[in-house]
């Protein structure tokens, strides 16, 4: 097939501007026997599909297509397309890097139709460490929180609410989706969304985790294992800021994120 690659070419034009646009438009292009696996979830049928993709957890998306490459893919002039890119969601200021696979065929009518469709978001290792060292730390901050509450002498029950306090903080600084579910004011919404960089975030846990080191000076504490885990977090984020690196801090499309690993 001599044109796959500008069929490809436009194909990957009309999708994802529908699909920025008007998710529900993209019905017309699937067939009752299309498969979509949208980040490990299976889905079979136009109608299907296109209820799994407006129901989505946001209200915009802008997509960024950094590659794109076909060839011919079966007897039958069927065409695989591959794509790598990047996409905006709502608020967030961050890219996030994806790979999506197409096998369109043709439709009997001089057009082709998506046969089978499988998207990815590409995780960084640098953000799996930072993941999961988030999970810890807000593990940590409320179990110790909770344990030194009755401890004596009684100002570390002072650092104790902190601790607790920034458990719960935590939560939200990983996973600004819950901003969008949870009756937050809109000044604890701003704070939150300080946080969106690497530098920031290692700020962030820099600073509790100084709070929590400062505890030393009325007695020794469990709050010391939050102060050396949040000490960690900060160096992690400090370290993939320094390396240029992304992070994802929400599973906002479904994905494995730091949500995924405390669900």
């Amino acid at each position: 097939m001599a044109d796959f690659q500008t069929i490809a070419q436009q194909f990957t034009e009309f999708y994802y501007k529908t699909f920025d646009e008007n998710r529900q438009a993209l019905g017309a292009l699937y067939r009752e026997n299309s498969m979509l696996t949208f980040e490990n979830s299976p889905t079979q049928g136009a109608l299907n599909i296109v209820d799994k993709l407006t129901s989505l957890p946001f209200r915009q998306v802008r997509h960024q297509v950094s590659t794109l490459d076909a060839q011919p893919s079966n007897e039958a002039n069927g065409i695989l397309v591959l794509v790598t890119g990047a996409l905006l969601v709502d608020e967030e200021q961050k890219p996030m890097s994806y790979t999506q696979a197409f096998q369109l065929l043709p439709d009997g009518a001089g057009s082709f139709f998506v046969f089978n469709d499988v998207f990815r978001l590409v995780y960084s290792a640098v953000f799996t460490v930072n993941g999961q060292t988030g999970v810890i730390c807000v593990l940590l901050c409320f179990a110790v929180g909770i344990a030194n509450l009755i401890s004596l002498p009684r100002l570390i029950w002072i650092f104790s609410v902190i601790c607790l306090i920034s458990s719960f903080v935590i939560i939200f600084v990983e996973i600004p989706l819950l901003l969008r579910i949870c009756p937050t004011s809109s000044k604890f919404d701003t704070f939150i969304r300080r946080f969106e960089t690497n530098y920031m975030r290692a700020a962030f846990y820099g600073i509790l985790s100084v709070i929590q080191w400062l505890s030393l000076i009325f007695g020794s504490s469990s709050l010391v294992a939050a102060a050396v885990f949040l000490l960690l977090a900060a160096l992690f984020y400090l370290l993939a800021g320094v390396k240029g690196q992304g992070f994802v801090g929400s599973k906002t499309l479904g994905g494995h994120g730091v949500a995924q690993m405390i669900v």
